[in-house]
Formats: C-alpha cells, sequence, structure tokens
C-alpha cells in the first residue's frame, strides 16, 4: 500500500473507530508521517488532555517505566496514547518491547514513527501481524501524484492554476512536500482574491531551492555564458549556501547527468534511473534535456575538475570562494 493508501485506511479507522494497539508510521516522506500522526493524535487525545498522553522523543526510554505506563489505564478517557518518536526503540527495545505490546490492553495506542526501520527484526514482524504499518515513501510521490495534491490545495481555496503551470511550479520547488506546502500557501496569499495562479506568479513567489539554482548554474556552463553562471553562484553566496557545499552540488549534479547519460545509453527505464541517481522520476526529464549541452567526454571532464578544485582549497593552495570562481570560468570557457 503506497502513502495515499495508507492515510486513506488511517481516515477509514479513525471514522469507523477501529484502531489498532500498535501503529509504525515509517518511510522516507516525512511530511505524510507527520499528517498521519497527527490525525491519529487528534482523533485518539482529547484537546489539553496532558494526563492520557506521553511522548517520548529521547533515544534511551527505560523500558520499565515505558511498560508501566503502557499498562496504566486512562483517566476520563477510551484511549491512553504514547508517541514513541525517532526514538530508535525498534533496535534497542527488542524483546522488551515485544513484550509490552503483547501486554498491552485495549485502552492503550501506541504510535511510533521511525525514518527507517529493519523489516527482519521480530518487532516489526509483529506489528505487522497484529498492529498497523503505515509506509510512507517519496517514490511514491510521483509527479503525477504532487500535481494533483498541488490541484486539490489550491481548489481548497477556490484557486485554478493550469496543469502545465502545476509541472512548471513543481520543478521549481522540488518534491519536498513540506516545501510545496509552504510554497503554495505563499502563492495563494500573494494571488489574494484573484481566483488563478499564473506562470508569472510563480516565477515572482517562488524562491526555487538551492537545487534548482545548481542546476541553472551548470545549464549556463554547458552555454558557455561564465557571466549568468557566476551570477547564480553569487545568488546561492547570498543564500548562505558554504562554497563547499556548492561544490559538492555542483559535482553531484554532473554525476547525475553522466549516470542519466549513460543509463539511457543502455535503455534503462527512467524509474531505475531515478533510484540510481537519488532523484525524483518526474525530474529524469529536466536532467536529460539539460545532457544536450554535454558529450560524456565532458561530464567526466567536469566532475574531475571539481575533485581537483576540491582537493586545492582542501590542501590551502586557493581559497573556497576563488576555488569556486575558477572552476566555473574554466568549465564555462572550454565548453564555448
Amino acid at each position: 500500500m503506497d502513502g495515499k493508501g495508507n492515510m486513506k485506511e488511517i481516515r477509514r479507522q479513525i471514522k469507523e473507530q477501529e484502531f489498532h494497539k500498535v501503529y509504525l508510521l515509517t518511510g522516507d516522506e516525512s511530511y505524510l508521517i507527520l499528517q498521519a500522526k497527527e490525525l491519529l493524535i487528534h482523533a485518539l487525545v482529547a484537546e489539553g488532555d496532558e494526563m492520557n498522553y506521553a511522548v517520548f522523543e529521547e533515544s534511551k526510554i527505560d523500558m520499565q517505566q515505558l511498560g508501566e505506563l503502557a499498562m496504566t489505564y486512562p483517566l476520563f478517557a477510551a484511549k491512553r496514547v504514547i508517541l514513541l518518536d525517532r526514538t530508535g526503540i525498534l533496535k534497542s527495545g527488542k524483546d522488551a518491547l515485544i513484550e509490552i505490546f503483547q501486554s498491552l490492553p485495549e485502552t492503550t495506542c501506541m504510535i511510533i514513527c521511525e525514518p527507517e526501520v529493519d523489516k527482519r527484526s521480530k518487532a516489526y514482524k509483529w506489528i505487522k501481524k497484529n498492529g498497523y504499518v503505515g509506509e510512507f515513501l517519496k517514490k511514491d510521490q510521483t509527479e503525477k501524484v504532487l500535481m494533483r495534491w498541488v490541484a486539490a490545495l489550491l481548489a481548497k481555496e477556490k484557486k485554478r492554476i493550469r496543469e502545465s503551470d502545476v509541472r512548471f511550479f513543481l520543478e521549481r520547488v522540488g518534491d519536498d512536500m513540506f516545501q510545496i506546502k509552504n510554497e503554495t500557501d505563499k502563492l495563494i496569499s500573494y494571488v489574494g482574491e484573484r481566483p488563478e495562479i499564473t506562470r508569472e506568479d510563480i516565477e515572482e513567489i517562488t524562491s526555487g531551492e538551492v537545487q534548482n539554482k545548481i542546476f541553472d548554474l551548470v545549464a549556463a556552463i554547458a552555454e558557455g555564458d561564465k557571466r549568468r553562471a557566476l551570477s547564480y553562484y553569487d545568488d546561492l553566496l547570498l543564500l548562505k549556501e558554504p562554497s563547499m557545499r556548492i561544490l559538492f552540488l555542483i559535482a553531484r549534479q554532473y554525476r547525475i547527468l553522466l549516470l542519466i547519460a549513460d543509463m539511457r545509453g543502455r535503455h534503462k527505464p527512467d524509474k531505475d534511473i531515478a533510484q540510481a541517481a537519488g532523484i525524483p522520476v518526474f525530474a529524469i526529464r529536466k536532467n536529460a534535456a539539460q545532457l544536450r549541452g554535454y558529450t560524456v567526454k565532458t561530464l567526466e571532464h567536469c566532475i574531475s575538475s571539481c575533485i581537483q578544485i576540491e582537493e586545492e582549497i582542501k590542501t590551502g593552495r586557493i581559497s573556497d570562494q576563488i576555488g569556486l570562481e575558477t572552476l566555473i570560468v574554466g568549465l564555462s570557457e572550454r565548453i564555448a
């Protein structure tokens, strides 16, 4: 079941009041994990009820204390809720945790949020069999899914947007759902009473994430436009990005392009390429378009140049800012 299916199932359980004793919310899509967690807590805990709601966020948990709390019946409420948020307890608790699970009264609900879990562990297998596992993954949030979500967020506020502009919006802000939600809210506020959101609104309001600036910088280098490339570098510095991180991201972009060129040359599907590159599937199209300015040999040279400049900076032969400027100018002139 994907993230959307998990959210739908949790809403069904809430509507029908069919709660499990143990919930595990996991995966790399932290926005959906947060939404699922808040849905459950809102449904199970009355506002202001601190007696029947306990939160653990520490990595070290006293298992005896947790067990005693889990066995305590709620006061003036139907459920006692225990939230274990990024505690690593599935790794550290092991057998003691399973004993607690097995002894839980019907009045206790335990919600565990962990971005990564070992699916071979006894604790995971117990929850999978006896509780509920909601897995929320970025790979399930395809361009189509994210476009529908943005359109729904806007429709809720009685705003319209063209499909091509939603795609443009996602290309600018990336696939992080927190970022998408924040930028969508900014757009809604910006247009005010106006019902339609345009591409001009998107260009005016969305700042574009750092990776987007890196993409533009690499595109400018591909066109041999060193002045524009240096301008993007200045923009990144204004965003408080350290020069060494900018260098890392430039090299990463070149490696992504080289990977796409190699795997497309071997007729690999975009889904496999996206997984290998660590980017969303819908970003493959945009990156592949950038390949028109580069040959495989040129990409290899660009990566080699990044490595060389990094070594010169780390050994003190050149300052980081001058090193980056030298790299950008050198690559632009070579390609031009």
